[in-house]
């Protein structure tokens, strides 16, 4: 076929300018993107397989040219990775594992990956059919009823990497375990930020595992190796009714591909992008039917957080001093996407929606994780000061000072630190309203009141799945057309927000997790 014949020449093409030592950057990207979009589309049209053009994509990755690298994993993840993951289809989920089974195979021979084969060898993992074969097996959900649970001492999860990820589907199933095994401790492998959403839960320890989402291949790769050690380490010395290990498809694992048990008997995993059950459309409710049906459990289980007592009380402190200063409502604001700047509608919509809140509200917003949300938010702040409205902005280094006083005098608070802090205002907030992010998961976990926009989503499936799930009122807005006029978006935000206000009071609900 005419897509065999052309991922074939262009991995010719890039042996031969790599050969030449003429890559150009601009061009190599063009053929990595290119080489994603046949990947796809021959498999949408026939079920077949481009075997070329992913050799192509793991052979642009591992340059020594690292704008060429760097152009390769742009292809390899966002365009084509997360292009199928995001599509929740049970096809795209079995091409993922045959695309990730072929790259691991392929740099597992690299001089520098040495240690990760080695580490693969030690599980009898071989050849890329070994990935897939294993993977087939723990693809069909094993029951756990007949495996006594009264002697289980220690569950290890894996965490999703993102936070919003792990509120959404992680602390599910930790709610959901936590009265099937009263005396167990629970060990979550993840980001040491955890800590700030569960540190207030005393059944629950962070060990942290290091995982650069940013970074390249290998890199992604061998950061299993450091989950192997940590689980061999939390197991030591139990038997093997005494712990169970629980992947809700992690990253760690590379979604389940790389095993982390020598015998998969105590191991669980949780495909969340092709598990489908009727009247279940979120992750949230579909990790809890996943529970159900394999440790013989019944009920919904909805998300939650365990902040701690710090943070808890920062919340209070700000929205205290915010209330004896006159403000009758305080609504928590995130506008932060992740990196990803499609999931925004435009600089003038974030503007004007802030200037409309603030006349009905007082507003803490987020300044996000990374240097282009704090310049966004940094934006807004000017606009609003221009216009004569009083801006207080908080950080690690003030916050003491800040709640010491008797009264906050402000139209709007910012908040610059950890997401720990910032879920503590989300708690003492009357409601919360920002784009798909973690900020919507811990609102809702929080049963605050929660307003999610949703923009150009990949699939009506992916904004269903990665709706807020909670026990609290949560709405979500799908913008289909961002370029589209603002005012009709901003309209329907603000009539959501309006019905809330008339509805809720900060206290008619309890922002404690």
């Amino acid at each position: 076929m005419a897509q065999t014949a052309e991922a074939a020449n262009l991995l010719a093409d890039f042996r031969n300018r790599k050969d030449k030592g003429s890559l150009d950057a601009d061009q190599i990207e063009r053929q990595a993107l290119r080489a994603a979009d046949l990947i796809v589309n021959y498999h949408q049209e026939c079920g077949g397989y481009l075997r070329d053009a992913v050799t192509l994509l793991c052979e642009i990755t591992a340059s020594e040219d690292q704008q060429a690298a760097r152009a390769g994993v742009r292809a390899l993840f966002p365009a084509l990775i997360e292009r199928l993951n995001d599509s929740f289809n049970p096809a795209a989920c079995q091409l993922y594992d045959r695309i990730l089974a072929q790259v691991i195979d392929l740099y597992r021979r690299l001089q520098q990956a040495k240690g990760f084969d080695e580490t693969l060898n030690s599980f009898d993992i071989f050849r890329e059919s070994d990935l897939l074969a294993r993977k087939s097996r723990i693809s069909n959900p094993h029951s756990a009823f007949r495996i006594p649970h009264s002697a289980l001492r220690k569950i290890l999860l894996l965490s999703r990497v993102t936070i919003g990820a792990d509120v959404a589907i992680t602390s599910v199933m930790i709610a959901k375990l936590r009265d099937l095994a009263p005396e167990a401790e629970f060990v979550l492998l993840g980001s040491a930020k955890l800590r700030e959403l569960f540190g207030g839960d005393p059944r629950v320890r962070i060990r942290e595992i290091r995982y650069e989402r940013g970074g390249g291949v290998l890199s992604r790769l061998t950061s299993w190796i450091d989950v192997v050690e940590a689980v061999n380490e939390e197991i030591k010395g139990l038997d093997a009714d005494e712990f169970r290990l629980i992947d809700p498809d992690s990253r760690l694992t590379q979604l389940g591909l790389l095993p982390l048990l020598k015998n998969d008997r105590n191991y669980f995993f949780f495909e969340s992008r092709s598990y489908q059950r009727e009247n279940a459309t979120c992750l949230g409710q579909l990790a809890s039917c996943w529970l159900n049906e394999v440790f013989g459990l019944t009920g919904e289980t909805f998300p939650y957080v365990a902040l701690s007592a710090a943070h808890q009380n920062f919340g209070l402190s700000v929205a205290d001093r915010l209330r004896r200063a006159g403000a009758s409502r305080i609504t928590a604001i995130s506008l932060g996407v992740g990196g990803n700047q499609g999931k925004r509608v435009s600089d003038q919509f974030e503007c004007e929606l802030i200037q409309r809140l603030i006349n009905d509200s007082a507003l803490i917003l987020d300044k996000g994780a990374t240097a282009d949300e704090r310049e966004q938010i940094n934006r807004i702040v000017a606009t609003l000061a221009a216009t004569g409205k009083t801006i207080v902005e908080i950080n690690e280094q003030n916050c003491a000072e800040v709640i010491s006083r008797e009264k906050i005098e402000a139209d709007a608070v910012t908040w610059d630190g950890g997401i720990g802090a910032f879920a503590g205002l989300i708690a003492a907030s009357d409601q919360y309203i920002g784009y798909d992010s973690a900020g919507q998961h811990i609102a809702a976990a929080l049963r605050v009141p929660a307003l999610t926009i949703f923009v150009n989503s990949n699939s009506e499936t992916f904004a269903e799945r990665w709706k807020p799930h909670g026990a609290g009122a949560v709405e979500v807005l799908h913008v289909k057309n961002a370029s589209g006029p603002a005012d009709s978006i901003l309209s329907q935000v603000l009539m959501k927000s309006g019905r809330w206000m008339k509805t809720f009071s900060h206290r008619d609900h309890r922002g404690d997790g």
